[in-house]
């Protein structure tokens, strides 16, 4: 019986990362016709390597306010 020889590869370095939840607005400060979507706070964690991955609601108070999940890898 013919065996395959084995190749050692390299070991393939494990990424940890790192996560980080922000809420959009606080519900409190939220009025019926104000846009609750900040996007400059999130283009600013984008510059400092955060990058979206999720979006969800909060609930609380009778309000729902959104919810952005953001990872970047640990250096």
């Amino acid at each position: 019986m013919a065996t395959t020889p084995m190749i050692d590869a390299p070991p393939v370095p494990s990424i940890r990362f790192e996560y980080l939840l922000v809420p959009l607005r606080e519900a409190k400060n939220l009025k019926k016709d104000e846009d609750a979507f900040v996007p400059e706070h999130l283009n600013e964690l984008g510059e400092e390597g955060w990058e979206a991955v999720g979006l969800s609601l909060k609930y609380g108070d009778l309000m729902a306010w959104p919810v952005v999940l953001l990872m970047r890898p640990v250096r």
